[in-house]
């Protein structure tokens, strides 16, 4: 016994480590599974997000091979869905769920695919389960179980009477109105369009056949259109026997006559009475837009590209439901469908009828905010600001909300805004606010008194968060000042009396946008702050916001303002009447804004210097100066400047400085005297150009915002010295990118690639800008063989033809969209070696534009010092 237990013990130790090796083989090989289908699921995301749905299900298929998993079969049920294979989708779906029963989109996945098969119930169903989940996808669940059950509730009782109308024979229409010979007409209709439909091509062999099966199918067309304009009933009826499709095969027999159907079903171009209309309009919507697909899209564009007015209409205002789709609109703004598309569509919302125009504009505002879009919009600027002038100046209501709606969504596209004609759009705006205002009861206090409900003020805070997107500076391609221009338009208007009102507003929604809007305006046209210090009223209005640093982002609007007048006598005047000058600075806060010590300081230091007893009671002041000690300290930049410049003038005077020294310990003394003396220093350096930017640069004791001082400071020299030490040496195909050639203004009217082309002879220069305009002026001015000029989206750098050593993006930040789209970008077109060079003359526009990089999977690769702008270089 005790030699077979040792037999035993020794074959079990060479047994263990074989099932080890075979268990980690085992896990290995799962392991390697997994990873794989991963592979596969993600390369399937990225090309369902590039709408190849064919290629994204082959991809999801692979990884199902090699590992089935419930994300995989959900995502391939989708794409199933745009391919429009139903049954596939719900099937796939069906298995995503048994896999992984908690998988809330897969209950929706499903609930689409019996949606669109026509099950209801069933698809209530499952949209029950997914909201009962209750996680952070059940909001999209519960919109789409709403709709769902909306759409039941229509077709609930149908059924039965659609079995009696399906069973009943066929008899001649007769004269009852009732709601079951309605019913037995629509469906003898909907069943004769089906045979034709599915008909052979050999029953209609003969002209003179299909002349009279042409009619009958006419005929049915005709009865259709009056039966669906009767009862909501038969409509109802007509979705649950999936009437569209049906309807869609008939077009050639009749092309305006289906249409027209079309329309009807989907309550196009018309607008309910009341909330039961509304609702049931609601549910057809969803219906039509479940059953309709994208060849049945395709109809209805190539009828917007025909010439018959009525025709063309009808076919817009259906356009105008089907965009409501994601998947149609993408589909609209397609390479070459756009191409055609939307050059028609502007051109008619410029130069079409009133009523065509109104049209193409409603189909406009579904697409807006799209990128694509903002690509065509630019390209056809002209017909897309006469098209929004011709909204915002019509008489009718619902074209002046299209105007708004679309304006709304391009507000946050630079690229628009500047091609936009200021004067126009200044004209149509003050119309339509003008209209809003005079609607309701005149007087200095309408906008604290019940003249307008929530929603109305609400509105107009939208109106003017419009306006305020439109003040932002920006230059046509011509080189105008578009916002100068509306500003300037508005206020021959008497628009800016009205907005000032509305800052007494109580909605604090309107309230923030006229702050904002006032102050933008006053930025592009600096003298309208005069009007805050010639009205009482709204100077208290801006006191308050002042003076309250609980709201540091109002208060530090309103600053920009206070600075600007604050050499003004009469704007102290006002403050006197509200605070004692001298305690102008005991109001600072924590919190306070650097702006509003700027104001506070400026207004001290411009009284102090005309009035001699003034700065007498401020030197005998010694909390004041204690509080400037602590700014002193506790501030940076330009606020810390003017602290400094208040400092040195009370200073001066012996009782000032005697009183401080008593008040302070020695050594607090000795090191503020010696930080004064150094910044004293740097201040008189910068005045003769020798120092760099401690302070801000001044003209007629007002800030000047823009550093242009720093344009001819910028060494170029040295730049391009530093520029060739990032590239490889000796390197015969180095190539340097510089984004916005034209419109980045760094050198100001002379352009960086130039001046860079000049000292990099070696290097090829590419200058990239986003209007054709820009580039030539590049080309014109630039007579170098080694600057190449190319026309492309500084956002879609991956267009260029070649792979860069160095990208510069110079003085261009502030104009940027969408930062994260273009690093990617960059990255596309960047060898591995390569690197980006980031350079502002605003230093807060660089630390912005470094956290984007950051963001975007750069590394820092160094930070240069070079006189007259800020440089930072990333690696990939």
């Amino acid at each position: 016994a005790t030699s077979l237990d040792k037999v035993g013990a020794e074959t079990m130790r060479e047994v263990a480590p074989l099932e080890e090796r075979k268990g980690r083989a085992r896990e290995d090989h799962l392991h390697q599974l997994s990873i794989n289908s991963t592979f596969y699921r993600e390369k399937g995301n990225r090309a369902f997000k590039k709408r190849k749905y064919d290629v994204a299900y082959e991809f999801y298929t692979k990884g199902i091979r090699h590992q089935p998993t419930s994300k995989l079969f959900c995502n391939r049920s989708i794409a199933s869905l745009r391919r429009g294979n139903l049954h596939d989708a719900f099937v796939d779906a069906s298995l995503a769920m048994k896999l992984q029963p908690s998988n809330v989109k897969a209950y929706v996945r499903r609930a689409a695919a019996l949606q669109k098969l026509g099950k209801l119930k069933e698809a209530a169903e499952d949209l029950e389960k997914a909201c009962s989940l209750g996680t952070a996808s059940d909001g999209f669940a519960l919109k789409m179980l709403e709709d769902v059950r909306l759409c039941l509730a229509r077709v609930e009782g149908l059924s039965d009477e659609g079995a009696a109308a399906k069973q009943a024979p066929a008899s001649p229409p007769r004269a009852s109105e009732g709601a079951e010979d309605s019913m037995h007409l629509l469906e003898e209709a909907l069943c004769a369009l089906d045979a034709v439909g599915t008909a052979p091509s050999s029953e209609r062999a003969t002209e003179a056949e299909a002349a009279s099966g042409a009619k009958r199918v006419r005929q049915n067309l005709k009865q259709l259109e009056v039966l669906l304009g009767g009862e909501e009933k038969c409509v109802d009826y007509f979705f649950s026997r999936s009437g569209v499709s049906k309807v869609f095969d008939a077009f050639a027999f009749d092309n305006l006559m289906v249409l027209r159907i079309v329309s009807q079903i989907s309550g196009a171009g018309s607008h309910a009475e009341t909330l039961s209309s509304e609702t049931a309009k609601r549910a057809h919507r969803i219906m039509f837009l479940n059953e309709t697909s994208i060849a049945h899209l395709k109809i209805v564009m190539e009828c917007v590209l025909k010439r018959r007015v009525t025709l063309v209409g009808t076919a817009l205002d259906i356009l105008h439901v089907m965009m409501e789709r994601r998947e149609f609109r993408e589909h609209f703004l397609e390479g070459s469908v756009a191409d055609v598309m939307l050059p028609t569509t502007l051109a008619m919302f410029a130069k079409a009828s009133e009523s065509l125009s109104e049209k193409c504009g409603a189909v406009i505002m579904r697409i807006a905010h799209m990128k694509k879009f903002v690509n065509f919009a630019v390209q056809h600027y002209q017909h897309f600001t006469r098209g929004l002038v011709r909204c915002c100046m019509s008489s009718e209501g619902w074209p002046k909300a299209i105007a708004l709606a679309i304006l709304q969504k391009v507000q946050h596209s630079k690229a628009i805004l500047a091609m936009l004609s200021g004067r126009d759009l200044g004209l149509g705006i003050s119309n339509i606010l003008q209209e809003a205002v005079s609607s309701q009861s005149q007087g200095e206090q309408m906008f604290v008194s019940a003249a307008y409900n929530t929603e109305q003020l609400e509105q107009l805070g939208d109106i003017l968060d419009i306006c305020t997107s439109l003040c932002i500076p920006r230059r046509s391609p011509s080189g105008q000042s578009v916002s100068k221009e509306f500003v300037t338009e508005l206020s021959d208007k008497g628009v800016w009396a009205i907005v000032v009102m509305m800052i007494e507003s109580h909605s604090h929604k309107l309230k923030g946008a006229a702050i904002t809007l006032f102050v933008s305006a006053c930025k592009c046209m600096p003298e309208l702050s005069f009007s805050v210090a010639k009205d009482k009223d709204a100077f208290q209005t801006f006191f308050d916001i002042f003076t309250n640093s609980a709201d540091p982002k109002r208060q530090e609007e309103v600053s920009y303002v206070a600075n600007i007048l604050s050499n003004v006598p009469e704007f102290h005047h006002f403050i006197s009447t509200r605070c004692p000058l001298g305690n102008l600075l005991k109001i600072v806060q924590g919190q306070t804004s650097d702006l509003a010590v700027v104001a506070l300081c400026r207004i001290l230091l411009c009284v102090s210097k005309n009035d001699e007893e003034f700065r007498d009671k401020l030197c005998s002041d010694i909390d004041l100066l204690r509080i400037l000690v602590e700014l002193w300290y506790g501030r940076k930049a330009t606020a810390k400047f003017y602290v400094l410049q208040l400092l040195q003038l009370l200073l001066s005077e012996e009782k000032a400085s005697k009183l401080l020294t008593e008040s302070a310990s020695e050594g607090q003394v000795v090191a503020l005297v010696e930080d004064l003396a150094k910044h004293k220093v740097m201040a008189e350096a910068y005045e003769t150009g020798g120092a760099s930017l401690f302070s801000p640069p001044v003209e007629n004791d007002m800030i000047v915002m823009e550093k242009s001082r720093l344009v001819d400071q910028l060494d170029i020299e040295k730049l391009c010295v530093y520029l060739g030490t990032l590239v490889r040496p000796g390197d015969e195909e180095n190539i340097v990118v510089e984004l916005c050639a034209a419109s980045g203004r760094m050198l100001g009217s002379r352009h960086l690639c130039a001046q860079i082309a000049q000292k990099m002879q070696r290097s090829s220069i590419y200058a990239v800008d986003w209007v054709k305009s820009l580039v030539d002026q590049v080309a014109s001015q630039t007579s170098r063989e080694n600057v190449y000029t190319v026309l492309c989206d500084y956002e879609t750098v991956d267009q260029l033809p070649v792979s860069a050593n160095l990208t510069l993006i110079a003085g261009v930040w502030q104009s940027l969209e969408d930062p994260p789209q273009l690093f990617q970008s960059i990255r596309s077109k960047l060898r591995v070696d390569g690197k980006v060079v980031l350079m502002e003359r605003d230093k807060e526009c660089l630390e912005d534009a470094k956290h984007w990089a950051k963001k975007s999977g750069f590394t820092m690769f160094a930070e240069p010092t070079v006189p007259g702008c800020s440089v930072c270089v990333f690696s990939p």
